[in-house]
């Protein structure tokens, strides 16, 4: 009976966490500066009001850093069972994906234990429409994913990375070059 007890109040817990993050801030009825106020005071690292209606989290909020300046368009979804942190002035489109967690094998199988692992985004970084993010991932400053694009793996120099899995098509130019 304890152990019922016990998971009915994890589940009470999470329940009335996601509704106040995904129904109540998540809404279109909640004006921007509400839902920026509502993250703030659930834990989350959120340097900015430009998070528009739509954001599902998953996980626990204070695995959530963004960084001043980004625009969070409609319908995107972060995971929260590792670490997300994204930087300063980014875009990311709609209905961008970012996960986080990943299930070991062991000899008995797949854990049904999920463990995090961290997605670091850095600035200045452009997702477009349905990006989806895998966890473990490093995005490099001023890196821009085309629509669609599933990245798997780092983006370790700026420029443009595109397909699936993502990889880069063009590199940035450098400062100065013609």
């Amino acid at each position: 009976m304890k152990r019922v007890l016990r998971e009915l109040r994890i589940e009470l817990i999470t329940l009335t966490r996601r509704t106040l993050l995904n129904a109540v801030a998540g809404s279109s009825l909640a004006p921007r500066p509400l839902r920026w106020l509502i993250y703030r005071a659930c834990g989350m690292d959120v340097r900015t009001p430009n998070v528009f209606p739509g954001l599902e989290l998953a996980g626990r909020p204070g695995n959530l850093v963004v960084g001043t300046g980004t625009f969070v368009n409609t319908g995107c979804f972060f995971e929260l069972v590792g670490e997300v942190t994204i930087g300063r002035d980014c875009q990311l489109g709609m209905q961008t994906m970012v996960v986080t967690s990943h299930h070991e094998t062991t000899s008995a199988g797949i854990s049904r234990s999920p463990v995090g692992r961290p997605v670091h985004i850095g600035d200045r970084v452009w997702a477009g429409a349905r990006v989806t993010i895998l966890p473990g991932v490093t995005i490099a400053d001023d890196v821009v994913l085309a629509a669609g694009a599933v990245v798997a793996a780092d983006c370790p120099e700026p420029g443009v990375y595109a397909g699936v899995p993502a990889r880069l098509v063009r590199a940035a130019e450098k400062a100065g070059a013609r």
